[in-house]
């Protein structure tokens, strides 16, 4: 248990997301992370049959706002300002 916790679910991941984010630009790693309560949400849905209550739905629709502006415009990445 003690080699699980610590090298599986702390070790490891660390390890996937540094070597996930060196092959990523900033903007998008930005956006992927932040779908991370999204995904939470529906896998607890499907595994688990949790439900949101209302305060949950008003969250996902900020955050699906909020991944929606940035992904329709520039998003400010230097990328775009450059001349």
């Amino acid at each position: 248990a003690i080699l699980w916790t610590g090298w599986v679910t702390c070790a490891y991941t660390i390890y996937a997301q540094s070597f996930g984010q060196r092959r990523v630009n900033p903007t998008d790693s930005n956006l992927i992370y932040t779908t991370q309560p999204l995904f939470s949400s529906m896998f607890a849905y499907v595994l688990l049959g949790e439900t949101l209550g209302f305060y949950g739905y008003v969250g996902a629709i900020l955050i699906g706002t909020a991944l929606w502006m940035v992904s329709a415009s520039d998003g400010g990445s230097l990328e775009a300002n450059k001349t």
